[in-house]
């Protein structure tokens, strides 16, 4: 192989060698501008479905009609709140929720909603465990919500931030209810 042979093969390799850094560069150039518009594609999208969700964008023009009477009327409290409620006089239901009891309350419930005459009426589940400082087997009743202890079930009557009635059999709670309705 003669002088310029040699030297033309050694140019060559060269600019193949620059070209393939070249391209090599571009390529890596190319798949991060990629993963960088995906990422931010899906970070906008996450955006824009929280926006929707949460209906700070309303896309949808229809609204929702359906009213629950139910869980509008009465509202779940906790041991704590027994005694604090905003209203002057209300009652309050001490429950421990199992199925073959929960139809047996909704009616009983369903009915006392319904009416006009009624006061409102506030549930406290036993079964949770943020309210197992209330369970006890049987009724405590006490203006101190240190001391007050509930059994399942239990209706308390509150006025003016103190208890006025206790029931804690069941036709007996049921009966008071009842004669809130029309």
């Amino acid at each position: 192989m003669n002088k310029k042979e040699y030297k033309k093969r050694i140019e060559k390799e060269k600019k193949d060698l620059k070209d393939f850094q070249e391209t090599d560069t571009t390529k890596s150039i190319k798949n991060g501008l990629i993963i960088t518009g995906c990422v931010l594609a899906f970070l906008l999208l996450m955006f824009a479905f929280t926006k929707i969700k949460t209906g700070e964008w309303n896309l949808f023009t229809r609204k929702n009609t359906i009213t629950y009477t139910a869980e509008a009327q009465t509202t779940k409290i906790l041991c704590g709140q027994v005694l604090n409620r905003n209203e002057s006089e209300y009652f309050v239901l001490a429950y421990e929720m199992s199925e073959d009891e929960a139809n047996l309350y909704e009616s009983m419930l369903e009915g006392y909603n319904n009416s006009s005459k009624k006061i409102p009426l506030h549930k406290l589940d036993l079964g949770n465990s943020r309210n197992n400082i209330c369970k006890a087997d049987s009724l405590n009743i006490s203006n101190d919500i240190t001391k007050l202890k509930l059994s399942v079930p239990s209706l308390i009557k509150v006025k003016d931030g103190k208890i006025t009635e206790s029931y804690s059999d069941y036709e007996k709670i049921k009966n008071t209810l009842n004669s809130y309705v029309d």
